[in-house]
This record gives C-alpha cells, structure tokens and sequence, in this order.
C-alpha cells in the first residue's frame, strides 16, 4: 500500500490535533504503521534547561540528535523551513501519515470545524483538496460533511478514502 498523506486543517482551536491524537490511537490498533506531521507557524521548543541536549544547542551547535535503541529526535537551526515534500520522505513505509496545517499544500484535507472557533469554511474560501469536512454543524459544503465527535464515521471515511487514492 502506498503511504496516504492526509491532511487536516482548521482554525486555531478547532479541535485538529484531538482529533488527530483519536485517529491515530484507532488506525494504530487497526494495524496500521501511522505517523504524524505537525506544522508550528511558532518558534517552538521541545528541549528545555537542565536536558544535556538543551546545554549544548544552547552553546552554539546547530544541529543537536538524541538517539537511543528505541527513539530518535533532532533539533537543528534551519536557514528555511523545510518543504513538505522533503518532510514526506522521512515516513518511507508508513500506511498514513496525519498532516496538521499545510493548508495551502497539495494534498488532500480533512477541514476540522468547530463553529465557536471559526468564522466560516475554509473550502468556501477556496483552500483546495478539501475532501471531507468534520463539524459541530449540520451543512451542505458539496463534499461528505461528518459530526466531529462521530470518530468512527471519519474513520469510516478514511479507510474508502485509501482504497480510492
């Protein structure tokens, strides 16, 4: 099977990641290989002071890998953000690859809609591959619109949705 990359895009405070975080416990159990991308328009930091690794990026090295026989991680200082593209190739072998943000990106989408967190539908102003739409609200948007809290109707949706790509 061909790694599917799907992403999901929302509002701040749609509820993206929660139902990233459910889809992946579920896919998971089902056997699949899943991976996720997260994308922080932020400056982010996952290290903190008193790690080994923080002492020595914060001394001036630019790339700092921590590896054991079970997890790997890296913190490096880009010049440029990385194109999605070149993030893909990191999930080689993977069944599905969760993608948070990346609106603007060429993949298909799951819009995350939360009607106290948004304003309106990011399909209806022209955000492309919107392929399904998860809301707190019953629409009609020209694509499958499922309730937010019915996980296992959007699960439903995505396992047609990998025989179909």
């Amino acid at each position: 099977m061909k790694t599917l990359f799907l992403g999901f895009v929302g509002n701040s405070g749609s509820g993206k990641t929660t139902l990233i975080e459910k889809l992946i416990k579920i896919f998971s159990k089902k056997g699949y290989k899943v991976g996720a991308i997260k994308h922080d328009a932020h400056n982010f930091e996952i290290d903190y002071p008193g790690k080994d690794s923080y002492r020595m990026k914060h001394a001036g090295a630019k790339k700092v890998v921590l590896a054991s026989k079970d997890k790997i991680a890296m913190v490096e200082d880009l010049d440029e953000e990385i194109p999605l593209k070149e993030l893909k190739r990191m999930f080689k072998g993977f069944d599905l690859v969760f993608v948070e943000g990346y609106r603007l990106e060429d993949l298909h989408k799951i819009e995350v809609h939360r009607s106290q967190a948004s304003t309106g539908y990011l399909i209806e102003q022209g955000i492309k591959n919107i392929v399904m739409v998860a809301s707190d609200e019953k629409v009609e948007l020209g694509v499958p619109v499922v309730d937010l809290n019915e996980i296992e109707k959007i699960v439903e949706f995505i396992e047609n949705f990998i025989t179909k790509v």
